[in-house]
């Protein structure tokens, strides 16, 4: 009888003690995925990179950049406007009067949110952010001597926040540690944004794969929401040469403007037409030329709908250093939709001396009421044969990524992953040996893929553990036997 209580205690300990193996093999498995999937591997158009800097440095961002899927500002078809509607920069109609001249200049403070991961990716310093609100005053203000020279001063200054919404000294700037926040997920605006009734929230991280946009115009009701927001892409924020053709912030400046109820010059393509029309149509502006598509690059002569294309205004798709004006149109949009959307966010100073307020063309009427300066250069061509573009300056989403797979994209552990096998699963450690031949294509090589490579160590590690395990338990199943 000792024996055999001998033998059954043998086997019981080494039950539990591989129970326990396992047990715990398995949840530092499930520790580790997170971090790991958080981090790294990310999927665009069907090809896997190491992560977001690496899409942004490749050839197919910049193929999709040049193809005009830059900004991320949903289409006109998707956005819904509010009951109140100000009659005179609704979303359908400009009425440029004389009312939102620039004669005062108005400040708006700004609050900068930094995102970046556990990595250090997307970190940027306090000077970066500093050159970016110089840029937005340069080509807010048409400072003589800067690259926003040429035009139009909107009257508009950026300055960032000296007090926060609880009344404490402040620099305007934030930082925040989170690998799905940087990927532009999971509501980030709900934690970090101040009162957006009050401060011109701007947001660095990825921005959906896009260089930068924002949900939507004030005139459609998100002013004052939490979501109300700038994105920029961490790299195409503020000056930095490195990202060139989109170094120098004219990212910034271009989502503003959408911030502040401007559409694309190319809005409506071709068919916008001339006063009165112009102000109901296309980019609801008369005095911007129209354009068949976005400009790509910086094109010498581009004429698309009778007229030269407007590559120079900070609503086309333009190179950076392509883009130097708005137009006195634009302008008084702007300081309408301040003015009517967007009342407490701004302090109104005093005059503003560069600033000559003349009158334009009204709406429903063809001729103006005093003597204007600007002109309606629109001109009624062809009619465009497809949809009007969409959005602001970078890839665009409506809350997804313009970068998308052949499939379905899922969240898994805060990345998106493709069903690449429709089963309405996400692979989320698809690798080469374990899906369909094709289904990606690393941009490294599936072989050299981190993620994928980890996954296999932790198989490895795993069954080589209960191996051993179960080789522990044979071993003191015999080594009981032999007791009796």
């Amino acid at each position: 009888m000792p024996r055999k209580e001998t033998l059954r205690g043998v086997m019981q300990e080494s039950a539990a003690m591989a129970a326990t193996i396992t047990i715990t093999v398995i949840a530092l498995a499930a520790a580790a995925a997170p971090a790991r999937a958080a981090s790294q591997s990310v999927v665009v158009d069907g090809v896997r990179y190491r992560d977001y800097a690496e899409y942004v440095a490749s050839d197919r961002f910049l193929e999709k950049v040049k193809a005009g899927r830059i900004c991320g500002l949903p289409s006109r078809s998707l956005r819904l406007p509010i009951g109140r509607v100000p009659g005179d920069c609704t979303y359908s109609v400009t009425n440029p009067t004389d009312e939102y001249a620039t004669s005062s200049l108005y400040e708006i403070p700004v609050v900068v949110h930094i995102i970046q991961t556990s990595g250090g990716q997307g970190a940027l310093t306090d000077d970066r952010v500093f050159s970016q609100i110089q840029v937005l005053n340069e080509d807010y203000q048409a400072v003589p001597g800067t690259n926003g020279a040429p035009g139009y001063d909107i009257g508009i200054r950026f300055k960032l926040a000296t007090t926060d919404p609880d009344g404490q000294p402040t620099t305007g700037i934030t930082r925040s540690t989170n690998d799905t926040w940087y990927n532009d997920g999971g509501d980030y605006w709900n934690t970090l944004a101040w009162d957006t009734n009050k401060y011109m929230n701007i947001y660095t991280n990825t921005a959906g794969g896009n260089l930068g946009y924002v949900p939507d115009l004030p005139q459609g009701g998100i002013a004052g929401d939490k979501q109300d927001r700038v994105v920029i892409l961490s790299e195409a924020f503020g000056v930095n040469p490195a990202y060139d053709p989109f170094g120098l912030g004219r990212t910034a400046t271009h989502e503003v403007g959408h911030y502040l109820g401007l559409e694309h010059t190319f809005t409506g393509a071709c068919a916008s037409g001339t006063a009165p029309a112009c102000y109901s149509s296309g980019d609801l502006i008369c005095d911007t030329a129209s354009e068949q598509e976005a400009t790509s690059g910086c094109p010498t002569g581009k004429q698309s709908c009778g007229t030269p294309d407007p590559i120079d205004n900070y609503m086309d798709y333009s190179d950076d250093s392509c883009m130097n004006k708005f137009t006195l149109e634009q302008s008084r949009r702007m300081r309408c939709s301040l003015v009517n959307y967007r009342p407490n966010l701004y302090s109104a100073g005093g005059s503003n001396p560069t600033a000559t307020a003349t009158a334009t063309p009204q709406v429903g009427s063809p001729t103006p009421t005093g003597t204007a300066t600007a002109t309606a250069t629109k001109t009624a061509t062809a009619t465009p044969t497809g949809p009007a573009a969409t959005a602001t300056r970078t890839p665009t989403p409506t809350r997804t990524p313009t970068a998308t797979p052949t499939a379905t994209p899922q969240m898994c552990m805060g990345v998106a992953i493709p069903d690449d096998d429709g089963d309405g699963v996400p692979n989320c450690w698809d690798d080469c040996l374990e899906t369909e031949p094709g289904a990606y294509t690393d941009s490294r090589g599936c072989a050299g893929s981190d993620v994928p490579l980890m996954h296999r160590q932790w198989n490895v590690l795993l069954v080589g553990l209960l191996s051993a395990v179960m080789l522990l338990s044979v071993w003191r199943v015999r080594r009981g036997r032999a007791l009796l």
